[in-house]
Order: C-alpha cells, then sequence, then structure tokens
C-alpha cells in the first residue's frame, strides 16, 4: 500500500531523515514563537481562565499517536471508583463545533458533530463529556454538571486554561524521534517541558536511565501497558475471543496516530494481518472497506465508533485497557489534597 504524506514524515522523524535539517530555519521560528506565547502566560499578560473543581491535563510534546485516550479512561474509571464524579473535555478534533460552540457528547451523538475520540470515551466510561475548540467554554458546561474533577483529553500545550497537574504521555519505544521540534521533527515543545510536567506516563518499553537525559524525570514516571479485552463486533454486541482469531489472517484497520502498534498488538496474539493504515482520524468511506478477500476485519475502536453505520459483516473492534505499574489515580489525589473530599 502507497504511504500517504502524513506517514512519509511521521517515517522521516522517527528515522532521522537527512532532508529534514533543511527546515531548521522554521524549527527556529516555531521555537521562539511558542517560547513568547508560553512567557505571556507565564506573566499574566495573556489571560488565563481559572476553573472552581481540578484540571488534570493528559497531552504529550510530540505529534501522533501515545495513548492518551486510554489513559484518559483510565483516570476516570479509577477516580470513579475512589469516589469522584470526573468529566472530560476534549477539542472534538475533526468535528463540525463552531469556534465557540460547546457540544455535550452523548452515546448517540454523531461522529461528524462531536470526533471520534470523544465519542468512543463517551461510550467507553459514559461520563459527562464536552467538546469545544475552546477547552474554556468545555469546562465551563462540565462545572455546570455536579462534577468535581475536569480531566483534560490532550491540551498540554493550551495554556489558557489553568492546570492542577499535568500529565504527559510518550510512546515507549518511538520515544520522541530525531528530538528536533516542528516541522524538523515530531516534537510539540522542548524535551525541557517534561521537567515542569508532574507525571510522566511511559507507554510501553521500560522505564530505565538510558531513556532519560535528567535523572530526576525517573521519580515521577509510570510504565503504562495497553492490554486487549474481547473482540466485540462492529455492528452489534456480539464477542469474542482473541484467541478465536490465533494463526488465522485478518484484514487490520487502523487510523490513529501510531498504526503500527495496533498491528504489532495483533501479531503479537498470534493473527496474521493484512496491514490497512489511514491517516488518525480518518472519515471512513464503505469503499475504504471493500477489500479484495472475505478475511475477518478487525479495527481500533476508536475506527468503530466511525463503521457502525455501515452495517459490516464480520467486523470486530479491539478495546484495549490501560494498565500501570503503580497507583497514578492515588497520588494524583494525594497531590491535589482531595483525600477527604468526597
Amino acid at each position: 500500500m502507497k504511504k500517504s504524506s502524513t506517514e512519509f514524515i511521521t517515517e522521516s522523524w522517527y528515522k532521522g531523515a537527512w532532508w529534514l535539517y533543511f527546515l531548521l530555519p522554521l524549527a527556529w521560528l516555531y521555537h521562539l514563537l511558542i517560547s513568547l506565547r508560553r512567557l505571556l502566560y507565564t506573566l499574566n499578560i495573556s489571560k488565563s481562565y481559572r476553573p472552581s473543581i481540578p484540571v488534570i491535563v493528559v497531552g504529550n510534546i510530540t505529534l501522533g499517536g501515545t495513548g492518551k485516550s486510554p489513559l484518559v479512561a483510565y483516570l476516570v474509571e479509577s477516580l470513579r471508583q475512589k469516589g469522584y464524579h470526573p468529566g472530560v473535555v476534549s477539542r472534538g478534533y475533526g468535528s463540525s463545533i463552531g469556534k465557540e460552540e460547546v457540544k455535550e457528547v452523548l452515546s448517540s451523538s454523531l461522529v461528524s458533530e462531536v470526533g471520534d475520540e470523544p465519542l468512543m470515551l463517551k461510550r467507553r466510561v459514559n461520563c459527562p463529556v464536552f467538546v469545544s475548540p475552546s477547552r474554556i467554554n468545555a469546562v465551563q458546561a462540565l462545572e455546570k454538571t455536579g462534577c468535581d474533577i475536569v480531566i483534560s483529553d490532550d491540551g498540554l500545550q493550551h495554556y489558557a486554561l489553568e492546570r492542577d497537574v499535568e500529565i504527559c504521555v510518550f510512546d515507549g519505544k518511538r520515544k520522541w524521534g530525531n528530538a528536533c521540534l516542528l516541522p524538523v521533527g515530531p516534537l510539540r515543545e522542548p524535551k525541557s517541558r517534561l521537567k515542569s510536567v508532574n507525571y510522566i506516563v511511559v507507554n510501553g518499553g521500560f522505564v530505565d536511565g538510558d531513556s532519560w537525559q535528567h535523572n530526576n524525570l525517573l521519580q515521577s514516571a509510570y510504565r503504562m501497558e495497553l492490554q486487549p479485552d474481547d473482540l466485540r463486533s462492529v455492528n452489534g454486541k456480539d464477542v469474542s475471543l482473541v484467541s478465536d482469531f490465533q494463526s488465522k489472517e485478518v484484514n487490520a484497520v487502523a487510523a490513529i496516530g501510531n498504526p503500527e502498534r495496533f498491528f504489532k498488538v495483533l501479531e503479537g496474539n498470534g493473527i496474521k494481518v493484512v496491514r490497512h493504515a489511514f491517516n488518525d482520524h480518518h472519515a471512513y468511506q464503505l469503499s475504504d472497506l471493500r477489500f479484495p478477500n472475505s478475511l475477518p476485519i478487525i479495527m481500533t475502536e476508536k475506527d468503530a465508533v466511525k463503521c457502525r453505520q455501515f452495517n459490516l459483516q464480520n467486523a470486530w473492534y479491539l478495546p484495549v485497557s490501560a494498565q500501570l505499574n503503580s497507583d497514578l489515580a492515588g497520588n494524583v489525589i494525594k497531590q491535589l489534597k482531595l483525600e477527604n473530599r468526597i
């Protein structure tokens, strides 16, 4: 399959393609602009909004998929088990929301109205979810629902919203590629930004000294693994074990930031995959899923919310759950001093 421009650029970042360094002047300009923007908020020249309830931001400093959504789901479920009432705000990427508009995500919402990741999270954890290009507007809507904690899905660089806890997620295998800022590399902010976040979550790979330039980061790092659950049919409620497809060939479909990670999960469970990678947030057409074979289709949970309308036969999605090596949610509660406020 021919690579898309997005796949080509992403691969170049992580393989250190030489031609990228011709773009260094643009990276220097980008660094200047983001540094100035953050300084304006630090000096309170640009104003930020202070919500009435604590805000946890789950983001990253790289472009591409790192596993933020499974971590957000983990935090919602963990906080709820501890007696809290979290809600989620998101940009709603790919939706038709106006600049100042706010929409509540319902289980019946359309992807075109609210975006694929917010709808996936709503159906997965069923907590209040609001989307808006303005996270401030989304948070203000969430404050009216009785939630006592806000979780912002992405938004580490959205300084107009004050936050109490910052959690940075990154891919433990790909790490930060060539460690350069956009457009030379995948970094939204310099690696030094990691010093100011509260927690670092490494999705896969190992948390060890060789992975970090600054040893003080190790004490705030958590290891996360994404554990596959049972397969579920895209157009119904049927459930199948992953082991039922062991040694069988399937069409593997993924429109996420790092499709290769999904393909390797399937292969790691003994499934033979025919790869079909699309750009992140791809808006599927039925023709995208008409393959020249009759093999079963297995896709990600994020893809499934966009493909239910097609009434696909023998099509499944693979939910994944975040497993952490320590109680991140408990430590966040202690940091926020919320232990006795249930």
